[in-house]
């Protein structure tokens, strides 16, 4: 193959990566949306367990279908009970915040993933993070402070079960990460959204469950239906292109988040809020070519 044919190759598979990781945002952005919408009327447990079901039958239709279940039972290891520990209270605790913080607020915190990951990859894994990565994630703390505004009238409790929805979401990928590399990823999924469903049925014995309308429900299958559509584009995103190329992209929910809140609720972060989601953005993307390079990506 010439180099004339090469570069428009490459340049195809980048455009097609970056798609998709778009696509995952617009999908994990409208999703979580649609959980905020229903928050108000549906309780946190049975929105959870409603949705970890709806997504969970998904996924067992996926993995029968290819016929990766039969591996199902190399998931039952003690890294997979931390992984859907994780999850569970990464869910349970976004959907309880969800519905009493402004949806941009919400999500800006959440950019604060990246960052803690790089925090724990560091404590818990051994990875080398320089001090220009410890910077970026100080930095990233500093954002997020701005967003949640501890010792004013908008700090509250739903604030702080923001950030624990991050650091649950961090146990989860910390724990993925040590899993067999082998196991299939439906498999990972079917498990663990199913221990969420689980744990979201136990708080039924502490709340007053609702029969959910017909638009709830559909909500609620809208969004499980948008989570397993998102990881989808998420891998194909991973492996069409170069990671260092598509991963800046995954912030593009920020911006649908924005745009939700704005024209589905009538709410816009203010002043301080930008600053401290501006703030994150940039520490998360500075930290990740940071370790790009310490990794020897180009």
């Amino acid at each position: 193959m010439s180099m004339s044919e090469a570069i428009p190759t490459a340049s195809t598979r980048s455009v097609k990566a970056i798609g998709a990781m778009v696509l995952a945002t617009v999908a994990f952005t409208f999703g979580d949306a649609a959980m905020k919408l229903i928050a108000g009327t549906v309780p946190t447990g049975q929105a959870v367990f409603l949705r970890c079901t709806g997504s969970a039958l998904l996924v067992a239709i996926a993995a029968v279908y290819s016929g990766v279940i039969h591996s199902i039972r190399q998931a039952f290891v003690p890294l997979m009970a931390g992984r859907s520990a994780g999850d569970a209270g990464s869910a349970l605790f976004f959907q309880a915040a969800v519905g009493r913080m402004p949806f941009a607020d919400i999500m800006g915190i959440l950019q604060l993933t990246p960052l803690t990951l790089t925090a724990a990859s560091a404590i818990f894994l051994g990875a080398s993070v320089g001090w220009r990565r410890w910077a970026a994630v100080a930095a990233g703390l500093c954002g997020a402070l701005l967003v949640i505004k501890p010792g004013t009238s908008a700090f509250n409790i739903w604030a702080l079960l923001a950030v624990g929805t991050v650091l649950c979401g961090t146990l989860r990928d910390i724990t993925t990460r040590r899993l067999d590399g082998g196991l299939s990823p439906l498999v990972i999924m079917l498990v663990s959204q199913a221990f969420v469903a689980l744990t979201a049925l136990g708080l039924a014995a502490f709340e007053s469950w609702v029969w959910p309308t017909p638009t709830e429900m559909a909500l609620i299958a809208f969004s499980a239906a948008l989570t397993l559509a998102g990881h989808l584009w998420v891998i194909a995103s991973i492996r069409g292109g170069d990671i260092a190329t598509v991963a800046p992209f995954r912030y593009a929910g920020i911006v649908w988040a924005i745009l939700l809140g704005l024209f589905v609720w009538g709410e816009l972060p203010d002043a301080l809020s930008f600053a401290g989601i501006a703030i994150l953005i940039a520490a998360g993307i500075y930290a990740f070519q940071r370790e790009r390079r310490a990794t020897g990506g180009r």
